[in-house]
């Protein structure tokens, strides 16, 4: 293959018993951790080019903890010290939900290493990292924040729910139950930056991959895990059909995939580390030819 690297999501360790998500789906807390390290190991041992973690790193149960600041980074210490099995590349990270119940953006950037911008790999293939908590409404987002009130406007106009039960699509129908407290959206600027990235990956002749932890496509997902303004930045993305080969993403624990017709581009949602239980470690190796993407895991 032209490049290989390693990609997981949705570990959510946290120092606590295993237990279910609302729904009744077991979650096993403390396994997910030992699933990152031994995939850490075998991206090492594969000596994959980098690797992807699409995000939720900890659980927001973290937060459930009184000294949520100090468990929030010791938790996620953890799961850096098990990724840290893997040091043949870089580690790209990007955050999701459950990482803004616990701690404010700006320290998990710091933490993280979280650019949101293009990276070069060397070979003529970037990827691209999306926000999609831009707008958001998750705890750690200042009150005073005109994103934390753009995202009270949306939520508000889509989900009568809202505020009383603001994580609740009960009612809504369709795609328009993508409108709820733990989903997010882009604003105008990335959304802008997004295009002009491509532009220029274009111009260089380079391939491009984007990470999100929001799925994009809506075949790809349940409709309860999209990106709020997934329009505006699917029409981007079809835009440079000749450019984007793929869109990986996670926060859909059960996964999904979509080869979206328009543009022939692949959208790959990847299952959670946090509900496969012992012996079962779910990661993936994703290996690019000149001719195809193969996903192994």
């Amino acid at each position: 293959p032209m490049h290989t690297f390693g990609i997981l999501t949705d570990i959510q360790h946290a120092p606590i018993p295993d237990g279910h998500s609302y729904n009744g789906t077991p979650r096993y807390y403390r396994h997910a951790l030992t699933a990152a390290k031994h995939a850490a190991e075998h991206f090492e041992e594969e000596q994959v080019q980098c690797v992807v973690n699409l995000g939720d790193i900890i659980d927001g149960k973290c937060a459930d903890k009184s000294e949520v600041i100090s468990v929030s980074h010791d938790a996620i210490d953890d799961v850096l010290n098990a990724l840290s099995r893997y040091k043949c590349g870089r580690i790209l990270h990007t955050y999701g939900n459950h990482e803004l119940y616990n701690l404010a953006r700006e320290g998990l950037a710091e933490k993280l290493g979280i650019p949101f911008t293009l990276e070069p790999t060397g070979d003529l293939l970037r990827f691209l990292v999306i926000d999609s908590y831009d707008i958001c409404l998750l705890d750690r987002c200042p009150d005073t924040s005109p994103k934390r009130k753009m995202a009270h406007d949306i939520l508000s106009k889509n989900n009568h729910n809202y505020p009383r039960d603001e994580n609740s699509p009960e009612g809504l129908e369709g795609l328009s139950k993508r409108f709820v407290a733990f989903n997010g959206g882009v604003d105008e600027p990335q959304l802008a930056w997004l295009e002009q990235s491509l532009q220029s990956a274009k111009a260089n002749g380079e391939k491009v991959i984007v990470l999100s932890h929001q799925p994009i496509h809506p075949c790809s997902t349940f409709p309860t895990c999209l990106i709020w303004n997934y329009e505006d930045v699917l029409s981007i993305l079809r835009k440079y059909s000749n450019v984007v080969i793929a869109s990986f993403s996670g926060h859909a624990h059960k996964g999904g995939y979509i080869r979206d017709e328009e543009s022939g581009i692949h959208f790959r949602t990847l299952e959670a580390v946090l509900e496969s239980a012992d012996p079962i470690r779910t990661y993936a190796m994703v290996d690019i030819w000149e001719d195809r993407m193969v996903v192994r895991g």
